[in-house]
């Protein structure tokens, strides 16, 4: 049986409508196979540039030059100067020596953190941290222990119940799926009284859309060059494809450089992505602050739009926005309806989510209108009277 299969099963057969088959590309409006033209609240395309025609130029050139595949790792053949370029850029825009690319910020994840896991004798990581980190941990065989989401007290009861242990503090910066943000500064506190404490933060849902320069949750925490390791993508914000991780330590980052299996025994992104990657920093540059206010102001009509109506969003402060039910039919009820009337959602029903909180999780982007969030808001409250 396929998990798709065991999904459904699970939740007596309703219409989870996974897998739309696109046809467009990602942007304030997705066309389907079946002709249907719907909002795009589906994407992680928070700076709107997935489809930047600058990008798709850079990319082409490359493609061009270089074809389609590097053929090896880039310890061995394949580091052009797409590559080579694209490191340096993140080094200097997290105010690093060095950092390292990564195919995706699972990759990432996977192949830092167990590599970074063998300096310390426990890890400790919130609960509603992503499944990569999950995994992650699990790989490193070391002894970990998880506290309650956000609950800055009970981790630092754990790190005192564990005196004179070199500890790893794991935790997102966005939630991805809740929206809300990690207390940055808290950790960076806890931190600065106990010296054993090494902070590793996957900021994939905040690097791009928070931040004055667009670091991220840590760099509009004041935190820059605080946090130990930051894992970010160009996969969301940035419009590309691709992880990041920024290592604040040379020695370490040299190890996990070289030690890292999915950094040295991978191959890259290809050269095209690797080049529209390049773009998508230049991009950020002159036009991140500006996509970046925008986004801000939408953010800001959509939770209080949101919040005069009957709508649980629980906790979410962000531009990921999570509509909780306690039911996985009521959720799939209401993705349904919204389809109807053309806007997509994202459907997170268990085992992915809490048997008790399915929801639709809405994600905003630069190119969305006020318009859009209110048709939004509207099919929701029709949608809800419908699944009560």
């Amino acid at each position: 049986m396929s998990l798709y299969e065991m999904v459904n099963a699970e939740q007596g057969g309703i219409n989870l409508n996974y897998f739309p088959q696109v046809r467009s590309a990602c942007g304030r409006y997705l066309h389907l196979a079946n002709g249907d033209k719907n909002i795009n609240f589906s994407s992680c395309d928070y700076l709107g540039m997935a489809n930047h025609p600058l990008m798709k130029e850079a990319a082409i050139r490359a493609i061009e030059k270089y074809g389609t595949n590097i053929s090896g790792p880039m310890i061995f053949c394949g580091y052009t100067e797409y590559h080579e370029e694209l490191e340096k850029r993140y080094a200097e825009m997290f105010g690093v020596n060095q950092a390292l690319m990564y195919t995706t910020s699972y990759q990432a994840n996977i192949g830092a953190l167990p590599v970074i896991a063998q300096e310390v004798d426990l890890i400790v990581m919130d609960k509603l941290c992503h499944v990569s980190l999950y995994d992650a941990v699990k790989l490193s065989g070391k002894p970990f222990r998880v506290y309650q989401h956000n609950n800055i007290a009970r981790l630092a009861d754990i790190i005192n119940n564990n005196p004179g242990k070199k500890i790893l503090v794991v935790s997102d910066g966005v939630f991805s799926a809740d929206g809300d943000f990690c207390d940055v500064a808290a950790l960076c506190e806890l931190k600065a009284d106990n010296p054993n404490l090494i902070l590793y933060i996957d900021d994939a849902h905040g690097v791009g859309a928070l931040g004055a320069e667009g670091c991220g949750l840590v760099e509009a925490s004041g935190c820059l060059g605080k946090v130990d390791v930051i894992i970010g993508t160009m996969s969301k914000s940035f419009g590309s494809t691709g992880g990041f991780c920024i290592i604040k330590d040379d020695e370490l980052a040299q190890k996990v450089k070289y030690k890292s299996p999915t950094y040295n025994a991978s191959r890259a992104v290809s050269p095209g992505v690797a080049a529209a990657s390049c773009m998508a920093l230049e991009l950020n540059k002159r036009e991140g602050k500006s996509r970046r206010a925008q986004l801000a102001e939408l953010i800001d009509y959509a939770h209080r739009r949101l919040e005069q109506t009957s709508v649980n969003k629980q906790y979410s402060v962000s531009a990921v926005i999570p509509i909780i039910f306690e039911k996985a039919e009521q959720a799939a009820a209401v993705n349904a309806f919204l389809l109807q009337k053309n806007i997509m959602a994202s459907l997170f029903v268990p085992p992915y989510v809490e048997r008790n909180k399915s929801r639709l999780r809405v994600t905003l982007t630069s190119n969305h209108t006020n318009e859009d969030i209110d048709l939004l808001v509207d099919a929701l409250e029709k949608a809800m009277a419908v699944a009560s």
